[in-house]
Formats: structure tokens, sequence, C-alpha cells
């Protein structure tokens, strides 16, 4: 009877034993689940800033792949703009969403202040939700967006060869170039005496008295609608003067600090014989935010 108890008890501990090994051999041998890894962010992230002519401004970030793109466990993207200090420091979320892999990649941010600094961040973020680190755009803000057109300089007649911007308004306004009107002319065109080349001067250069604007001017690397929606890489406006031609981009710095772009559109010539001018029609983007370069549409 002993015995049959020893066996018993024998058969018990061996059972207990069994069940324990068992299952930590197969929690052992069990192969973990793999852990996914944030994908990469965009390669390049954009930013566009235009305007309706006398309407709202608005902003377009538009970005490159992630290298992870591709991959099926790569959901999309989310962007997400804020109201920045002068600092970069993000103040407030205006806007945030997520942008399927399938979509175009880019995002309109509808009727941006013209005097509030916004920036936007890009995250590419995979099926489990998890983000990569945001890439960031430059700090922009509303712009105005305008068409005008100024003549050349001639001692008589009613040729108009000032021009200058209100940047409270983004108003612009064509004007003689005489002493009354020098206060608020920012733009002067005559052609050089010495190169007969047609040419956009500072007012203060030409100006026969006292009291004339000073203006800077910088020729933007590439033309036409390429050079108006360049942004980043703008050199500061250094030249008293640069020579007009048909689809060249200018930025201008006026003593007011106020960034300008002018997109010369068109060089037509009024008259004929001796009473004869040119004149220059352009659109522009002005950035009323002092020292704040990015203008652009």
């Amino acid at each position: 009877m002993k015995a049959n108890k020893k066996t018993i008890l024998v058969l018990f501990l061996f059972t207990i034993y069994f069940i324990f090994t068992a299952a930590d051999c197969s929690k052992s041998t069990e192969p973990e689940p793999p852990q996914s890894k944030a994908p990469n962010p965009p390669a390049n992230v954009y930013v566009v800033v235009d305007a309706i002519a006398g309407g709202e401004s608005f902003a377009i970030v538009s970005w490159d792949k992630s290298p992870q793109h591709d991959n099926s466990d790569f959901k999309g993207y989310i962007v997400v703009t804020y109201t920045v200090n002068q600092l970069g420091e993000p103040t407030n979320t205006v806007d945030s969403v997520f942008i399927p892999k399938i979509e175009s990649r880019k995002r309109t941010i509808s009727n941006i202040q013209r005097f509030v600094r916004y920036k936007s961040y890009v995250y590419a973020v995979n099926n489990d939700g998890k983000r990569s680190i945001p890439f960031g755009t430059v700090i922009y803000a509303g712009v105005f967006y305008g068409e005008g057109m100024i003549d050349e300089f001639k001692l008589t007649g009613p040729a108009k060869s000032g021009y200058g911007w209100n940047p409270s308004t983004g108003a612009g306004s064509q004007y003689s170039f005489g002493q009354s009107n020098y206060p608020y002319i920012d733009l002067h065109m005559r052609t050089d005496s010495a190169s007969n080349v047609l040419t956009f001067y500072s007012p203060n250069v030409k100006a026969a008295y006292p009291g004339a604007r000073t203006t800077k001017f910088a020729v933007v690397p590439k033309t036409a609608q390429d050079g108006f929606d360049l942004v980043e890489g703008l050199e500061e406006p250094t030249l008293s003067a640069v020579s007009v031609v048909k689809d060249n981009v200018y930025l201008l710095k006026t003593q007011d600090s106020i960034y300008v772009k002018v997109w010369v559109k068109n060089i037509r010539t009024t008259g004929s014989g001796t009473d004869a001018y040119k004149t220059a029609e352009f659109e522009y983007k002005i950035q009323p935010i002092t020292n704040l370069r990015v203008v652009k549409k």
C-alpha cells in the first residue's frame, strides 16, 4: 500500500514538472512578433505663399516622398501648421491633417493672416502609428498680390516713372517722379544715359532734390514663374540699380525693410519719335512684415 502511494506521488510530481517545463519550453521557442520602426521623414518640404488679388492669402505645403513611402506598412503623412513667435516657437495649432500615401503630397492652408507668422511640419507615419521626426518649412506669413506698371522717365509728357507700395494694404500706386511724390515712391525707372539700357533705380539715386526714398535690389536667380515661386536661397538686396528685362524677377527691399518681389511680364512702347516712352508691366508680391523675406506666389 505504501508502495502504491509512493508511485502515485512520483507520477503526480512528474506531471507537475512536465506541465511547467513544457510551458516554459513553449514560451522560449515561440517567435516574438517583429517590432516596426518609425519611418524616415520626407526628403524635403516646400511652401508656396500665394494670394488672391484683393482677397485672402493662403499657403501650399508640399513634400518629397519618405524613403519608406512605397513599403506595404507605410500609411501616409501628417501635416501640422502652427502660428509661431519671432523666435519660431509654436504658439497655437491652426491646421492638422492626415494625408494618405495614395493622395497627392500637398496641403493647402487657407486664409493665412498677413501679419502672423506660421510654420508647417510634415511627419511620415506607418500603419502602427509610429511617426518620423518632423521636417519643417521656413517661417512664412500671408502676402498681398497685385499688378502694376511703371513708365520710363521723361522730362515732359504724361509718363509716370515712379511706383510705391502701401505695406499695410498691399496697394501699389503709380506716380510722376517729382519732389512732392518722393515720400511715396519705392521704384523709379529710366533709360541709363551711358548704356542706353532700361533700368530700375532706387529713387534717391536719380532724385533732383532731397527727400527721395532708398530701395535695394537683387535679381532672383530664376526667371518667370520659377523665379516668382522661389522662396529659399534668395539673396539679400544690395544693388541700387538693375537692368529691366522681360521675365526677370527682382527682390526689392524698401527703406522701411519691407520685401517686394516684382516679375516683369511685359515691356511695351507708347507713342513715337522723341515723345515715345517704354512701360514695364509687372506682377508683385509684398510681404508686409518688416524683415521677413518670404515673398512668393
